[in-house]
């Protein structure tokens, strides 16, 4: 008999009486001096190998006492000796963590537990950034304040649990800033930490029975935890949704969601209120397809923080509506319920006032921010005076007339016939700043920061995280500079590996960036190194870096013996987002495209475009729709605004590159602005992909409009692309004064294709007045095309394909060698590239017998 007791701090006269019975006793040393067990009758355990083998010696019929510390279940001895092939029997002891969690009267039936006797820190560091309560088995070297350096700037409170049981145990509640501060010789070797969101003694640390032991409340904020990792390589964890129902016409909208949105949620099925409890401790965002009156009443008493709370969204039972009922910004409902509406066709109800009046929520631009945000908010949504104040031209969200913005480069008004009333006094204020020093007011104000410092460092191998911190600080410090600013961390490419500066980046939740020495040789560095040249190839590493990211230097190199560090200013402007919206059809609008005209302070495009998505655009947007022929016109405003430091979405059709108007924009010169492209699908695409695949091998792309092209240089780029097989897609084709444009273009193409050559016209493509012609080349009718129709014209090897309904289509074989030449059912020749024969066309194309 093999019998396994738990021990914590005390021995039970159970034990004491078969340790003295026993054949043999293992245990620590400490366990069996405990209970005088002799010499011959004792094991210590250390490697469980040659305890496994003593027992295995022993005769069947022998008594066998193992001693472990806490629970020989828990991360204990037991698995190992079943490992073993013995068989045993158990009697439990309370854990060293369930004493620690005792001990501060905190349940941890919501806990998350990690063992780092054998596997490192780095698990404990990754689930308690993103779980609240969370208990490690430590070791040597992988203790508390390796665990708190670690999570530095999480804002965590550690218990220190050690030698629980013990006379001498000892149990201490403790900050960041103190568990740093230990000694070597105040740390035991062998201890328990709890890493906890809040101190014992709140209430929120009792958190709420889970549904499954370990899960527990997790962070509903939509930004990372200071000092998240996630943060610094800018990929935040995915929120955690779930969905509550009864029913399973709701479980069946449930499915359709989850589905449009590509996500996977948990499940709450059956009693609504235990799932709502239930989910409120394991979601960030969670759906109720349950009555709104209902749901309210239901979470009205978890109600706790905004800052905390999970977002909610109720989706009625005809998935008609999705509305946002708490966490409507910070909890991400609002938006979870727009995107719930764009992917189902329900309607997004959200009573936000901010949301309702097309204002952005002043902590929810992604800067960081301080002071009354709900005093300078309401007074913006009552329409009263408020000066926004900036330095630079850092952007301003679309605000309504009373938001007075001031500050650099500001359009002064036009001078007034007649004297003008002063303007009414400003009730509150905006102030924007990278500088720690903010005008006194006696107004309510928000100071807003923007990223607009980028800090380049260079630093001695080994330097620890903490020496790289006081340098940087005290530099920002010196300089009247904001932590809060920092968008990047810079360095040299030979620190790609650096610890100390891969963890402050973490720390401070922005990106490490490095460049190689050729980049940084490159810059225009002031203080500049022989020594640091011989060591890494550049003169210069902190300051070069900060040129190298595209910022102003404001702050030049200070250094301590191991480190150097130089702050840099961004450039503050304008951006000209040039827009492409698609083909038309909204689901083949991309996010980017509908972010940035739902961000923009003015809108500018031709009118057909502007009102294809007038319901994104933010009503206290300019917005400026002009007809056709008026390109200048519009290319001129939308650059001369993004250099007033607007936000300016320029919308075209298709894409923006592909005959529309990001090419005359960069022409006209956009020096002094950003400019972003997005790309949007093209015409081109939408066609082909209505028809098949006609452009599934080499094609070209012509327009046959000749008022920017001289109509000469448009037949010699037709004649050569026919000349060369390629597929050829006609942009701009027929017009009522151009109708001998594409006449003249099929006749050239004749001249090299066959008359059975597929040709396709797509008119208004993936719009609701959609038309689709196909034909060939020998039977098709230009008077099919107007301007509004796109025309693809087929290769030698296009070819037509049947889908299912006998749905026509056409293909472009790909030629790739292993379909051996097959194209639905036909056989033709197929050779790799690289054995590919001269041969003529016809026995290209399969029209010859095989030699």
């Amino acid at each position: 008999m093999i019998r396994v007791h738990g021990y914590l701090g005390t021995i039970s006269e159970q034990l004491r009486r078969e340790a003295a019975e026993a054949d043999l006793v293992v245990g620590g040393r400490r366990h069996l001096d405990a209970l005088d067990v002799p010499e011959d009758r004792r094991q210590v355990l250390g490697l469980i190998g040659p305890a496994v083998d003593r027992i295995r010696a022993l005769p069947d019929d022998a008594r066998v006492v193992v001693v472990a510390s806490g629970d020989p279940l828990f991360f204990g001895v037991v698995r190992r000796l079943r490992q073993g092939g013995l068989n045993v029997e158990v009697v439990p002891e309370v854990t060293s963590v369930q004493a620690a969690f005792a001990a501060v009267a905190v349940p941890w039936d919501d806990a998350q537990i990690v063992n780092a006797h054998s596997r490192g820190l780095d698990a404990a560091v990754r689930i308690a950034r993103n779980h609240p309560k969370v208990a490690v088995l430590t070791a040597p070297g992988r203790g508390l304040r390796e665990l708190a350096g670690a999570l530095r700037g999480a804002d965590k409170t550690y218990v220190l649990a050690a030698r629980m049981g013990e006379p001498d145990q000892r149990v201490d509640v403790l900050t960041e800033e103190q568990a740093l501060a230990l000694a070597d010789g105040e740390v035991p070797g062998l201890h328990v930490v709890l890493v906890l969101d809040h101190r014992p003694d709140d209430p929120r640390a009792v958190g709420v029975t889970p549904e499954i032991a370990g899960d527990a409340e997790t962070p509903a904020d939509d930004e990372p935890r200071p000092g998240d990792t996630a943060a610094a390589d800018g990929s935040d964890r995915d929120p955690i949704i779930g969905h509550v129902y009864a029913t399973s016409r709701a479980r069946a909208t449930a499915d359709r969601i989850d589905e449009a949105l590509g996500v996977t949620s948990k499940r709450y099925d059956g009693k609504v209120a235990a799932g709502l409890a239930a989910a409120w401790g394991e979601c960030d965002l969670i759906v109720s397809h349950v009555a709104l009156g209902a749901t309210a009443r239901m979470i009205a008493p978890m109600l706790a923080d905004k800052k905390t709370d999970p977002g909610v969204v109720v989706v009625d039972e005809a998935a008609r509506f999705a509305i946002p009922l708490v966490g409507g910004h910070i909890g991400g409902a609002n938006e979870f319920a727009r995107r719930i509406g764009e992917a189902t066709g329900a309607t997004a109800v959200v009573t936000t006032a901010t949301d309702a009046l097309g204002l952005p929520a002043l902590d929810q631009l992604g800067w960081a921010f301080s002071g009354d945000v709900a005093a300078v908010t309401g007074a913006i949504i009552e329409g009263r005076p408020v000066d926004w104040v900036r330095r630079r031209l850092w952007r301003v969200p679309p605000m309504p007339a009373n938001v007075r913005v001031t500050g650099p480069c500001e359009a002064p008004a036009e001078e007034p016939a007649e004297p003008a009333e002063p303007a009414a006094p400003a009730v509150a204020r905006v102030v924007v700043t990278d500088e720690l020093a903010v005008p006194e007011s006696d107004l309510p104000t928000v100071v807003l920061r923007p990223d607009s410092l980028v800090v380049g460092m260079g630093c001695n191998r080994g330097t620890g995280a903490e020496e790289l911190r006081g340098l940087l600080e005290s530099t920002l410090a010196e300089a009247g500079l904001a932590v809060e600013s920092v968008a990047a961390l810079c360095s040299a490419d030979v620190k790609v590996g650096e610890k100390g500066l891969i963890k402050l980046a973490a720390e401070l939740g922005v990106p490490y960036r490095v460049f190689d020495a050729d980049t940084l040789d490159a810059q225009d560095a002031p203080n500049t190194s022989e020594v640091v040249r011989s060591e890494v190839g550049t003169g210069s590493v902190s300051e070069a870096s900060v040129l190298a990211a595209g910022a102003e230097l404001v702050v030049p190199k200070h250094k301590t013996q191991n480190a150097t560090c130089a702050i840099g200013r961004l450039p503050a402007r304008g951006v000209l987002h040039v827009v492409g919206l698609g083909p038309g059809a909204r689901d083949l609008l991309t996010p980017r495209a509908r972010e940035a005209v739902r961000g923009a302070n003015m809108v500018v495009g031709y009118g057909p475009y502007v009102r294809q998505v007038r319901d994104l655009i933010s009503p206290n947007a300019d917005v400026m729709a002009t007809k056709m022929g008026t390109e200048e016109q519009r290319t001129a405003a939308a650059i001369d605004a993004a250099r007033r430091g607007l936000d300016v979405a320029f919308v075209c059709g298709g894409d923006p590159a592909i005959y529309a108007m990001a090419s005359p924009t960069l022409e006209m010169g956009t020096d002094g602005i950003d400019v972003d492209v997005i790309p949007g699908v093209t015409a081109e695409l939408a066609a082909s992909a209505v028809l098949g695949a006609p452009l599934g091998h080499d094609h070209a792309t012509i327009s046959l409009s000749d008022l920017h092209t001289d109509w000469d240089l448009i037949c010699r780029r037709v004649r050569a692309a026919a000349e060369g097989d390629f597929v050829i897609t006609f942009y701009n084709p027929r017009s009522r004064t151009r109708t001998h444009h594409l006449p003249d273009a099929l006749a050239i193409i004749a001249e090299y294709r066959g008359p059975d050559t597929p040709v396709a016209c797509v008119a208004q493509a993936e719009r609701p007045q959609q038309k689709v012609t196909m034909s060939t080349l020998a039977q098709f009718k230009p008077e099919w095309v107007d301007m509004n129709t796109m025309v693809i014209v087929g290769s030698d090897t296009t070819k037509f394909v049947t889908s299912g309904g006998d749905r026509r289509l056409i293909v472009t074989p790909r030629d790739y060698h292993w379909m051996e030449g097959h194209v639905s059912g036909e056989k033709r020749l197929n050779y790799r590239h690289q054995d590919r024969p001269k041969m003529s066309r016809a026995e290209y194309r399969g029209q010859t017998k095989e030699k």
